[in-house]
């Protein structure tokens, strides 16, 4: 148990996917739309990316560098290379040899699979999901089974699509949430949108903002987009996908608490804001923040997750513009 519960925290605080086909930004039938936006990265492209994340009351700072290629017979691949912690809990940590627990998180990060996306910049797939599931396992203790018990936890469908999901959302909160986004400056629009949980397909509220023009960087934007999950299916999805997970770790004839009972109320608010060129969607900075309140019996506890990504391009384009 103690294993598998951090693991339904990891896949929840996150937040599922941004956009896809069943929950991008909803459409507004007016105003009349401005120009959507698109997806026009030069192929190739290699950016260094610095991120600062806090997560479960702990923060670090890492550096590494998305490499945008084209595929052949269409569409792109993303992959995520020299991957550096640069700072743990304020510390520094690229100086001496590394702590054994921060080079099983480095080997950990390295492994995140390779995004497949459309021509529109919508992730289609990943290469290398097994590998990362496998490094993800092999940090789990084997003591009474426990390893198997996750693995097979894992395994089953749900839960692998909620991982792919996960995996993705990082190029959802960079681009793939704003691809065919038709706001002029200062419109919003909101909208119910379901969402695709491993329980269940619970309904979100979605509203995205278009903040209007940066200040400081010719031709960029700045966007909004916030998801709220609340309500009672919403507290049942996660009720069924803590339950899930449970039934799974639990050692052989005994019964899993009921979290059902156990879990009063659910909801969680996640938001996306972004600085990005408004003709190729080549972000500058992007900043998302999930924070998810739980009432479990009569104790309320609040999780925050927050990322800030800021990205430095290079001077001359790396490729040719689509």
């Amino acid at each position: 148990m103690r294993f598998a519960l951090p693991l339904v925290s990891l896949l929840f605080t996150a937040g599922p996917t941004l956009a896809g086909p069943t929950d991008a930004p909803p459409k507004a039938e007016a105003p009349a739309a401005a120009p959507a936006l698109r997806f026009a990265w030069p192929t190739p492209s290699r950016v260094t990316v610095t991120e600062r994340a806090l997560k479960k009351g702990k923060r670090a700072v890492m550096r590494y560098d998305a490499v945008l290629s084209a595929r052949q017979g269409g569409g792109y691949e993303l992959k995520l290379d020299n991957f550096q912690f640069l700072e743990m809990e304020g510390r520094d940590v690229t100086k001496g040899e590394q702590p054994p627990g921060l080079k099983a998180a480095t080997a950990l990060a390295s492994a995140i699979p390779t995004l497949v996306l459309s021509s529109d910049g919508q992730v289609e797939d990943l290469v290398g999901f097994e590998e990362t599931m496998e490094r993800s396992l092999a940090l789990v203790p084997e003591e009474q089974g426990m390893r198997e018990q996750i693995r097979k936890v894992l395994a089953q469908p749900a839960m692998v699509q909620a991982m792919k999901q996960k995996a993705g959302d990082f190029w959802n909160a960079w681009v793939g949430a704003w691809t065919g986004l038709d706001l002029a400056a200062g419109q919003e629009r909101s909208g119910t949108v379901p969402m695709q949980l491993p329980s269940g397909s619970v309904d979100s509220v979605m509203t995205v903002r278009h903040r209007g023009p940066d200040a400081d960087r010719k031709g960029a934007v700045r966007l909004e987009l916030e998801t709220v999950l609340e309500g009672e299916p919403f507290r049942k999805a996660m009720a069924g996908m803590v339950a899930q997970m449970a039934q799974g770790a639990s050692a052989p004839g005994k019964a899993p608490p009921d979290f059902d009972a156990m879990l009063k109320s659910a909801r969680r608010v996640s938001t996306v804001e972004v600085v990005t060129d408004g003709a190729t969607l080549r972000p500058y900075s992007v900043r998302t923040a999930h924070v998810t309140k739980l009432q479990v019996e009569d104790e309320v506890r609040e999780e925050r997750e927050e990322h800030e990504y800021s990205f430095a391009w290079p001077e001359r384009k790396a490729g040719k513009r689509r």
